[in-house]
């Protein structure tokens, strides 16, 4: 186990995210800030709802914030560029003109490379990763046998719940809460008058849209961005500080980026969506003066396709 946790770990810290290349960035570092300050509003407004009875915030300004994370995503999507083709220009340092593709199509085959003379598989990276999930599983299972089983179950109990056992707690104490508010309603405030109920339950379910739901859905991405990045930090320096680390979570993200790099290698019969995802891409992250040549090349690709189709068509039908 301790064998494969060194090499993946050698693998990681071969081949870093890209955002890591990215740290001089200033459409990262506008993105994060961005980030921070629609989190810094929406707390604050939370706070003034439930402890002062006012509101920082209306309807329309959480709309605004709402359409404002529309740049936050392209920013963080161009750090992401920028830093894959900054670590292909340090490799490359004699080249002028870098696509937009040619960094990631390199990177898969350095990435293919370095797993044949690390791993030293035949090629087939469905087959190494299924070898080493057997693997892996096998020994974490001997591994929690061989522990203490009071030890072990004490560990367990003082760990964080799962998603889905966390979704239950949470279901069972709404349930709760309302089992005792209903239990407190007198049957006249509840069946006194059937009109009056249905206005109040269209307006409480008007103020939890507006109260809970909107503004979560405004700090989800805001909050991943921001907990994305502490984490990766956090990541950093524990490997820094044992270079050995590597959790079980870490596994699966490796095995899951083996099982990716092998599809790269299948033909795509339909990529109509990857196309229109690609251009839009090009087209928002060039640069002002080069947008009529991106277009130019958008409307090619659509004739090409178009030629490619009809061609298709009468080989069919022949």
């Amino acid at each position: 186990m301790q064998a494969i946790s060194d090499k993946i770990r050698h693998y990681r810290k071969t081949f870093r995210p890209p955002v890591f290349y990215a740290l001089g960035s200033l459409a990262l570092w506008l993105s994060i800030a961005l980030a921070a300050l629609i989190l810094g509003l929406m707390s604050l407004d939370l706070y003034l709802r439930f402890a002062k009875g006012t509101e920082l915030l209306d309807t329309w300004d959480q709309l605004v914030l709402l359409l404002l994370e529309t740049p936050l995503l392209f920013g963080m999507l161009q750090a992401y560029f920028m830093g894959a083709e900054r670590r292909y220009r340090l490799l490359h340092p004699s080249v002028r003109q870098v696509n937009l593709r040619t960094p990631k199509v390199y990177l898969g085959k350095e990435k293919r490379a370095y797993l044949q003379s690390t791993f030293g598989h035949e090629g087939d990276l469905r087959v190494l990763a299924k070898t080493l999930t057997e693997e892996w599983e096998w020994r974490r299972e001997l591994k929690i046998r061989a522990q203490e089983p009071l030890w072990h179950r004490a560990m367990g109990f003082f760990g964080l719940p799962s998603a889905s056992n966390f979704a239950a707690y949470l279901t069972g104490l709404v349930a709760v809460i309302a089992g005792i508010v209903i239990a407190t309603m007198t049957p006249e405030v509840v069946f006194g008058s059937f009109g009056q109920f249905l206005d109040d339950t269209w307006t409480l379910i008007r103020m939890l849209w507006i109260a809970i739901v909107l503004p979560f859905a405004l700090c989800v991405l805001p909050g991943a961005v921001i907990l994305s990045t502490i984490k990766n930090i956090g990541e950093a320096l524990l490997e820094w500080l044992n270079d050995q680390y590597l959790s079980h979570t870490d596994f699966y993200r490796f095995i899951s980026e083996l099982l990716d790099l092998h599809d790269r290698g299948e033909r795509l019969l339909l990529r109509k969506t990857r196309a229109h995802i690609y251009w839009t891409v090009r087209l928002t992250m060039a640069p002002i003066q080069d947008i009529p040549k991106v277009w130019r090349r958008i409307k090619r690709a659509r004739a090409l396709s178009k030629r490619l189709a009809s061609a298709r068509k009468l080989t069919g039908l022949g």
